[in-house]
């Protein structure tokens, strides 16, 4: 058994993830870094964490198999013999307009956003010991906000939050059950300029965020010990202008 904290991160290899996943090799935890289908990223960024001395372990795994969850935390326990944190950062966002829904294209959505998390955080309490972590990555514009081009994963985001509730009750007092809720962080290249005016006049801080941002929330969470249940915005303010 290794002697550091073991940090599972799902949807590592890319953006907010990769950022949660450096976050966490720099205050010293050995790394299980998940990717769905992203094997260059993951593996570029495993060997840069290697090269500065974290032990890291990939893993790949379609969370929409209903095997991948157990198997992320088998593999953890493998590779380093603990699981200590658990952070769910992957996600299903596509565009779904109203009509063009099926119910496969929820099923896939759901899965991701929602079953998947819940299987995690069932597996991870199995193996965690006292004083185990766990942090959800929510969407304040999908669950605190709704786009009707986003119904699937606008409802599947909302009802991770009083997933993270219940849970947190659950588990406690052995192990703690937290949330983030990020703003707009990381958008795209294209993104139109008279969407993110329009977007940042809601902002009480005036700007987007960074993959930094939730990464530097994220590391809160895992070491605030009298913290559980919670669900900390990180969107400049954009939920006092609800």
């Amino acid at each position: 058994m290794i002697d550091r904290r073991v940090t599972v991160v799902t949807g590592g290899a890319r953006r907010v993830g990769a950022s949660i996943v450096r976050a966490c090799a720099r205050a010293g935890d050995a790394i299980v870094l998940h990717h769905g289908h992203s094997p260059q990223e993951a593996l570029a960024l495993a060997e840069a964490l290697r090269a500065e001395g974290t032990p890291v372990e990939v893993v790949q795994g379609d969370l929409r198999d209903v095997a991948a969850p157990a198997a992320i935390v088998e593999a953890a326990m493998a590779r380093f013999g603990r699981l200590d944190v658990l952070v769910s950062s992957a996600s299903q966002l596509r565009p779904t307009p109203l009509h063009d829904v099926t119910p496969e294209t929820w099923g896939d959505i759901e899965a991701v956003n929602l079953r998947a998390p819940f299987f995690l955080m069932q597996a991870a309490a199995r193996v965690m010991p006292e004083g185990g972590v766990m942090v959800q990555v929510g969407d304040h514009l999908g669950a605190e906000t709704g786009f009707p081009a986003l119904i699937p994963h606008s409802v599947t985001k909302a009802a991770l939050l009083p997933l993270v509730r219940m849970m947190a009750e659950a588990l406690a007092p052995r192990i703690r059950v937290n949330a983030v809720v990020p703003g707009l962080v990381l958008e795209p290249e294209d993104f139109p300029e008279a969407a993110r005016a329009r977007f940042l006049r809601d902002v009480p801080l005036g700007r987007t965020g960074t993959a930094d941002d939730v990464a530097d929330a994220i590391r809160f969470l895992i070491d605030a010990p009298y913290v559980t249940g919670a669900v900390l915005e990180v969107d400049g303010g954009r939920h006092l202008r609800r």
